[in-house]
């Protein structure tokens, strides 16, 4: 993996032969919404404002995009984070520790942003992957969004979040999280 360039690259200055590029990485590791990703379009729902990108000989191979995002609390009040999401690895570089790799450059980049926390929602079965790359689970976590077909949701799936600059215990653990947009 000496081959291996990680960069933060940030929306605004990526080309459309850089968008087609991650958009076939995404269509690899996302296969089952393949179609999302034709042509420059390397985004699902909200488009990322940077992204951690890493390149092996000039080609994306893994990926993690975020938008900062101030969500609502449903209690009142509201909490900046690194909305994050399009996490993933090419298939043919998974068990390599590139997926480690990925988390540890993405805490850097939210450092770099001075964002206190990230978040994400995720499947059930990749908690136990964020978990190891210090995440946290926040439990009885509900998240109101817009789904990809635009229409709202309420996601009771795993939240995860990651302490970044401000510790955990200041987390509105056990809220519901409104996202008012499309997650990442």
């Amino acid at each position: 993996m000496a081959d291996i360039e990680w960069t933060l690259r940030w929306e605004a200055d990526l080309s459309a032969d850089d968008h087609t590029a991650l958009a076939a990485l995404f269509a690899r590791y996302f296969p089952e919404d393949h179609a999302t990703f034709t042509g420059p379009r390397s985004w699902m729902g909200a488009r990322p404002e940077a992204r951690v990108i890493a390149y092996d000989n000039g080609r994306p191979v893994a990926h993690l995009g975020f938008v900062r995002r101030m969500l609502r609390l449903e209690s009142g009040g509201s909490q900046l984070v690194g909305d994050v999401g399009l996490v993933g690895v090419d298939p043919d570089y998974q068990g390599t520790g590139l997926g480690r790799r990925l988390l540890t450059e993405a805490t850097l980049a939210l450092t770099g942003q001075g964002l206190p926390f990230g978040y994400l929602t995720c499947a059930p079965e990749l908690v136990a992957y964020y978990t190891a790359g210090g995440w946290r689970q926040s439990p009885g976590q509900v998240t109101r969004m817009i789904d990809t077909h635009m229409r709202p949701e309420t996601f009771t799936g795993p939240a995860m979040v990651l302490p970044v600059t401000a510790p955990f215990s200041e987390w509105p653990t056990g809220q519901t999280i409104i996202r008012d947009g499309l997650e990442v």
